[in-house]
Formats: C-alpha cells, sequence, structure tokens
C-alpha cells in the first residue's frame, strides 16, 4: 500500500478510537459495582445483590443518584502507522448490587474509541476510600490502593461469554446490556472471556466503531465519580489467560470527555510508568497528549483493552489477578 493509502487508514484508526468508548458493553461482579461499555464498554456491575438509592449506570455512560460515571478514550491521528484494533469505552448496562453505581473504561483501536452497553453498576452504600499501593479483588470489587467496582465493555460485532448476567446466566452484550446481577467466574480476581472477529482488509470508521474489542476495567473508587486519590510513579498490572501480547492498559482522568484516554503497551507484571501514557500509543512515535504527575491522583478508571486486528482473537479467561502502585 502507498503512503497515502497509510494515511488514511490511520485517519480511519483515529475516528474509531474515539467512537469505540461509545460502543461497547460491561459487567460488574456480585455486591460490587460496574460493568460498562464500548469501546471499553459499558458495564452495570453485578455478581452479587441489586444495588439500589445510589447511582446507577446504564447505557452509555449516564449517572443517577449522584456520582458521575466516567468512560474513556481518545482518538488520535497522524502520520505514524497506528495499531489496529478497537477501543473500549464503559458504560452503563446491568445494575450492581451493594455499592454505588459506576461505569467506566476506555478503549483504543487503530486510533481510539468509546463505548456503552453492557453492565451497570450497584448504587446505594458509603463512598470507599483508597489505602496503600497494592489492589485485590474480592467478589467484583476491588480493595486496597483501589476501591471500585469491576466492568467489561465491547464493541456491538465483538462477543463476551464470561461474565454473565443473573441466575439464568444471559450473555451480556452491547445491544443488551445486564441490568440485574453481574455473574463472575472467579471470587478473587475479574475475568473475561470472548471473541473478536478480524477486521478487514481496510478498515473504515465504521469497522473500528463496531469492532474495537473488548475491555476489562475497575473504577478507582465509589462512587464511581471518586478517583486514586493518590500520587504514584508506576503502575503494573498482572493478567493471566489469554492473549498475553498486544494487550493495552488504559486511565482515564476525572473530567474529562469519555473518548479522552490515555494508553500505554501492556506486559503483565511491568511496571509502567504513568507519564509515559498517552492519548496516541498506537502510533510508532506518539505525539499525544501525556498524563502528568499531577494528573494521576483524578485519574477515575483503569481497565485492560484486548483490540481488533487483522485476525481473529480469541480472549479466553483473561483475567487481572492484581494491581501494584509505586510511590
Amino acid at each position: 500500500m502507498d503512503k497515502h493509502g497509510t494515511r488514511r487508514i490511520l485517519k480511519l484508526a483515529g475516528i474509531a478510537l474515539a467512537g469505540l468508548f461509545l460502543a461497547g458493553g460491561m459487567a460488574c461482579s456480585p455486591g460490587a459495582e460496574i460493568s460498562s461499555g464500548n469501546g471499553n464498554g459499558g458495564n452495570r456491575n453485578t455478581g452479587g445483590d441489586n444495588n439500589t438509592g445510589g447511582n446507577s449506570n446504564t447505557g452509555g455512560n449516564s449517572n443517577t443518584g449522584g456520582s458521575q460515571s466516567n468512560t474513556g478514550g481518545n482518538s488520535n491521528t497522524g502520520g505514524s502507522e497506528s495499531n489496529t484494533g478497537g477501543s473500549e469505552s464503559n458504560t452503563g448496562g446491568s445494575k450492581n448490587t451493594g455499592g454505588s453505581s459506576k461505569t467506566g473504561g476506555s478503549a483504543n483501536t487503530g486510533g481510539s474509541s468509546s463505548a456503552t452497553g453492557g453492565t451497570t453498576t450497584p448504587t446505594g452504600g458509603a463512598a470507599s476510600t483508597n489505602t496503600g499501593t497494592t489492589v485485590t479483588f474480592l467478589n467484583g470489587k476491588a480493595s486496597g490502593a483501589m476501591s471500585g467496582y469491576g466492568w467489561i465493555a465491547m464493541g456491538s460485532d465483538d462477543t463476551v461469554s464470561d461474565p454473565t448476567c443473573g441466575a439464568d446466566k444471559t450473555p451480556i452484550t452491547n445491544a443488551a446490556p445486564c441490568t440485574t446481577t453481574t455473574v463472575w467466574s472467579s471470587e478473587t480476581k475479574l475475568c473475561i472471556s470472548g471473541s473478536i472477529p478480524a477486521l478487514p482488509a481496510e478498515p473504515t470508521a465504521s469497522d473500528y466503531s463496531s469492532n474495537w474489542g473488548v475491555s476489562l476495567g475497575i473504577n478507582a473508587a465509589e462512587p464511581a465519580t471518586n478517583t486514586l486519590g493518590q500520587s504514584f510513579s508506576t503502575i503494573a498490572i498482572t493478567v493471566t489467560g489469554s492473549p498475553t501480547s498486544g494487550l493495552r492498559a488504559i486511565v482515564h482522568k476525572k473530567g474529562e470527555a469519555d473518548g479522552t484516554q490515555y494508553c500505554a503497551a501492556l506486559t503483565s507484571g511491568t511496571a509502567i510508568p504513568l507519564t509515559s501514557f498517552v492519548t496516541d500509543c498506537y502510533n510508532t512515535a506518539p505525539t499525544g497528549t501525556k498524563i502528568t504527575a499531577a494528573d494521576v491522583p483524578n485519574i477515575d478508571k483503569i481497565s485492560v483493552q484486548v483490540s481488533s486486528g487483522s485476525a481473529a482473537i480469541t480472549v479466553a479467561d483473561l483475567c487481572v489477578t492484581g494491581i501494584t502502585f509505586a510511590k
């Protein structure tokens, strides 16, 4: 392909990244809250009882009851090569119980995108407090340096088989978010399984929007409008399952548009400087906006994204088992 064709694909990828965050689906775990997503989608948290009384997120990211849901996502274009794949955004979907409601997530594609749909977060309950430098999980909710609920998101063409929704374990999709309880397959980690179809040889913005991939995320705190609240220099996310390559870590800052997200290449257990997260990490030579040290305490969502590409991808029991920050 000549350089004009390459530039055309990069531009389309950038548009996709911005749109993926708006189309997805998420799910939350028991007693926990969220799931949201697209691009990094929107999930409702479930997995436990139904939360009421606080905030609940549905559809695309709408918060009611007091807290605001954030989604992530950035779209970048430019002259450098872009990676293909989808991005995600988190927004409502199913309802989480036992906590406050949230959404979250961000997604990156050859560009980046936002998403909605999936699962929703629980409502009710007191605000959580973040302490320490490590994060563990129990029934879909984080504890330690993060204390929010987990969620999932996906593009409309992407499928997720785990987690599921309710006692009958109904599949969670972009179009049919979970509005009851998200059922996670593990009590002590957040896991996702599903499939991502291949992008066409010459993907368009529409291709990236509907097929940006899948995302597995966590809200920084409860309610979902709360943030990390601490200053850190690095983050290490430990994952198991498949795929192990081509993963992206994504963060979103409170108060920014859903489509504004910051990403970095992810290797399980390897520390990533938080100031290296940039809006166009998919480019060979990123030139986008970076997270600053002053931004870190205001991060409200962190996710792991599997982006779509030229070949179909099977996501098999991809789990976030823990997160470690360094001061």
